[in-house]
């Protein structure tokens, strides 16, 4: 007899069902960019340029280079790693939209450990750096879970408003005369970390792809062995599916809760630990540009909240960006199309998520009616 949920994965789904799942999670992504591209088209000829041209520099011309090809790649490393930190937060129906915050705080802490034990060799160095940034993502990320958990504030909020509170921190600390100010006194970043706590580059000269691609690929097998095939990865998808049902069955939600967010937090901050790494070798204030947590919540969505369909995602979204500047190169058409195809890729993925919510909620009324 289970005597709670949490003895119960082995009961789940078959490990067929499970890979019919998870393929269908890799196929839709692909399903919903083809939506978004046929969309994009259209507004394409309404700005008088021809769609075949444009569709052909951002689908095909990327894969004719190494170097665009190792572009995307680069590009795709932090996207999957956010991407798993929205996945598992949302896997909990716990909406986390501090990923942008996490990685911040990851990234600085993360820049911080390398410039303290520059000493160390690099077999010891480069996974301490990447320890560093994800127990700093966990904390700020649990600040939130703690006040979803046993306030019963919304995380929305919660996380939106950390983000900045990040952001304000990391900009204070490596400001002119703070801590990890650098010794330039410029203000605007820490001193350069000892290349003992570098990715080394692959490709030829000036490739930015280096080894820290291995990071979220290790990360998303992991996740996904977690949510499968531990209990509390059962934990995490019965509370996101029915928390009050959980909680009857002896989960402890508010522990899941704060756990989902402590681990969706520390994917994040190792996504920025690893940018220090692999890029910038230090914080800066260039971190904030390119804004990978917010895009890291479209591939999770995109990728229907699976950690192996996160990577299918974050490729598919770096082809856009890599094709994009190829567009703008190429031919007459602006880059901001690229930019509308990406709203058009949100868009599609908020009606299927909203569908999926509401074909959920019919179904559970009419199990209630028939009860």
């Amino acid at each position: 007899m289970i005597d709670t949920l949490a003895e119960a994965p082995l009961n789940g789904p078959t490990l067929a069902a499970k890979l019919k799942g998870i393929g269908l999670a890799i196929l839709r992504p692909i399903v919903v960019v083809i939506l978004a591209l046929l969309a994009g088209m259209v507004i394409i000829l309404f700005t008088h340029q021809d769609p075949l041209v444009a569709y052909e520099n951002l689908l095909i011309e990327p894969f004719k280079s190494s170097a665009s090809i190792l572009a995307m790649l680069f590009y795709a490393i932090p996207l999957v790693l956010t991407g798993l930190a929205a996945a598992v937060a949302f896997r909990a129906n716990i909406f986390n939209i501090g990923g942008e915050g996490q990685l911040q705080i990851g990234a600085l802490l993360g820049a911080a450990a390398a410039l303290y034990f520059a000493k160390l060799p690099a077999v010891v160095l480069i996974p301490l750096v990447v320890v560093v940034g994800a127990i700093g993502g966990a904390l700020w990320a649990s600040i939130a879970g703690w006040i979803r958990a046993y306030w019963g504030a919304t995380e929305l909020v919660s996380t939106i408003m950390l983000n900045y509170v990040a952001i304000d921190i990391a900009a204070y600390m490596i400001s002119s005369g703070a801590p990890l100010a650098s010794s330039n006194g410029a203000g605007t970043s820490t001193n350069t970390i000892p290349s003992a706590a570098w990715f080394a580059t692959i490709g030829p000269a000036g490739s930015q792809f280096h080894w820290g691609v291995i990071v979220p690929i290790a990360a998303a097998l992991l996740v996904f062995a977690l949510l499968y095939f531990t209990p509390l990865g059962y934990e995490i998808r019965m509370v996101g599916a029915n928390a009050p049902f959980a909680q009857y069955g002896g989960v402890a939600v508010p522990r899941v809760i704060i756990g989902a967010m402590a681990i969706s937090g520390a994917l994040a901050g190792i996504g920025g630990s690893v940018q220090v790494m692999g890029l910038y070798h230090a914080y800066n204030q260039s971190f904030t540009d390119p804004q990978w947590g917010f895009t890291g919540v479209t591939v999770a969505l995109l990728a229907r909240l699976e950690p192996l369909g996160v990577i299918v995602a974050a490729l598919l979204y770096a082809l856009l960006e890599e094709g994009g500047q190829l567009i703008e190169n190429n031919t007459n058409v602006s880059h901001n199309i690229v930019g509308v195809i990406q709203g058009l890729l949100i868009l599609f993925v908020t009606v299927q998520v909203s569908v999926r919510w509401w074909r959920g909620r019919a179904r559970r009324a009419g199990h209630v009616a028939n009860a």
